[in-house]
């Protein structure tokens, strides 16, 4: 089966005292429901084509034809409630002049609740919901900001689409250690791309969705990939369906142990009509777009009274004795001591991490002192501007000639000289007892290679 029409989500209600809908059976109806739904300076015309489409029409004009020759609504109609799903992205592009900002928020109708599709903590693990977080029962926001209206519309719909799949599959994203050991089932097969792995609800079972691009329909890697599949004792399927990864560029290929579960998904996916395009020429975009600071509120959370949260990194906070140094809305803000360390001993630091860096110790320390530097370095720079930085400033941390620190009494020391400094050179505040707790960590790491 064919890939049908692309058909668009209608578009959002300025006013909602419910999470679902009904929607008319009339062309009165359809009228009605048009004039409410119409936004300011939306032609008429536009509001009538997308209820129709709700109604699972092409048009108005075709709904009229339809409707007027006495013919039943079409099976795919929406004509039983449905469950409303808001999905909303912030947008900054700084390529504009002046640069421009705003919120988009699409809503999508489905069958069923959200959280019985996908649960709060899978929703991150699933492909073009990673950087989403469920704001409300029918809300899930992007935390971070896009870098333009046209990528936040396009990823608000890749998100709708994943949401659609979920609910026609019966997929959900694999979450787990144990369920994810999957995809290394899949080391080595021919021009494997863009995979994400799903595990059926129903059996446990798991089905990969590998996304590489056009060149695997090559007849030299068909076989290829063919006779690694019966090799791994596997099963593949290539429904004709758009995909989630790239939609209607890349090529979405199944792969499962379970032929039976590889067919019904299959069938579930194979001509199936997007839930949600991208804005074109001939489509207009169907969500709505309001102001940077409009923060989209859903119905479900007004209607359970409690404020909505703030996305991190776009509200301000107090930490004594500390400044933030940076934020970033859809990340946390960071923060350094308020009372800057002397450029001397960052260098005396930095001169000791070095070596450490380079000697021999279990990785988890490794790890502490690799991400401490780093965030030594950016305190730093923060704290000295550049009229102010000294000679050889740049080379504090990562520009020296270290030497290997060899037993484990050497590189103890070392760290309890950085401990000393730090103590001496910063106040008391919530990021110095972080830097502090950590050193403790990585010496009591070190300390016991000493005795296995």
């Amino acid at each position: 089966m064919g890939l049908e029409k692309i058909m668009s989500t209608p578009s959002s209600l300025p006013e909602r005292v419910s999470v679902t809908k009904t929607l008319p059976k009339t062309i009165q109806g359809i009228k009605k429901r048009a004039k409410k739904i119409c936004l300011p300076g939306q032609k008429h015309a536009e509001a009538l084509d997308i209820v129709a489409r709700e109604l699972g029409y092409r048009d108005y004009y075709q709904a009229q034809q339809k409707l007027a020759s006495g013919e039943a609504l079409p099976e795919t109609a929406v004509h039983q409630s449905r469950h409303s799903v808001f999905l909303s992205a912030y947008w900054r592009d700084t390529d504009t002049r002046p640069r421009s900002a705003g919120c988009e928020t699409l809503e999508v109708f489905l069958p069923r609740p959200l959280n019985t599709i996908v649960s709060k903590h899978q929703a991150t693990y699933a492909r073009n919901l990673e950087g989403f977080r469920q704001e409300a029962p029918d809300h899930l926001e992007m935390i971070s900001n896009a870098s333009s209206q046209a990528r936040a519309w396009e990823l608000l719909v890749r998100a709708a689409l994943t949401l659609q799949f979920m609910e026609v599959s019966g997929l959900r994203p694999a979450t787990s250690q144990k369920e994810r050991q999957a995809l290394e089932l899949l080391t080595g097969f021919p021009s494997k791309d863009h995979a994400s792995l799903w595990i059926d609800s129903a059996s446990g079972i798991w089905v990969a969705l590998d996304e590489p691009y056009g060149h695997v329909n090559e007849l030299s890697m068909v076989e290829k990939r063919a006779a690694w599949i019966t090799e791994k004792s596997l099963h593949l399927t290539k429904p004709a369906w758009a995909g989630l990864y790239y939609p209607d560029n890349a090529l979405p290929h199944l792969i499962s142990p379970a032929e039976d579960l590889l067919r019904k998904v299959t069938v579930s996916l194979e001509g199936l009509s997007p839930i949600a395009a991208v804005p074109s020429e001939e489509q207009p975009w169907t969500g709505i777009s309001e102001p940077y600071n409009a923060r989209f509120t859903s119905p479900a959370r007004k209607a359970g009274g409690v404020a909505r949260r703030a996305r991190p990194g776009t509200t301000y906070g107090f930490s004594k004795g500390a400044v933030e140094y940076h934020r970033e809305a859809g990340y946390p803000s960071l923060w350094r001591p308020e009372k800057p360390l002397s450029q001397t001993d960052h260098k005396r630091i930095g001169t000791e991490l070095q070596c450490l860096m380079i000697s021999p110790m279990p990785f988890k320390a490794y790890q502490k002192i690799r991400t401490w530097c780093s965030t030594l370095e950016n305190w730093m720079y923060s704290e000295y501007r550049e009229a102010d930085r000294e000679k050889s400033f740049d080379d504090t941390y990562y520009g020296g000639e270290p030497s290997v620190y060899a037993t484990v009494l050497d590189q103890v020391s070392a760290l309890k000289r950085i401990r000393e400094i730090v103590i001496d050179g910063y106040s008391e505040c919530k990021p110095r007892r972080d830097l502090l707790k950590d050193l403790e960590i990585a010496t009591a790491i070190v300390e016991g290679q000493a005795t296995k």
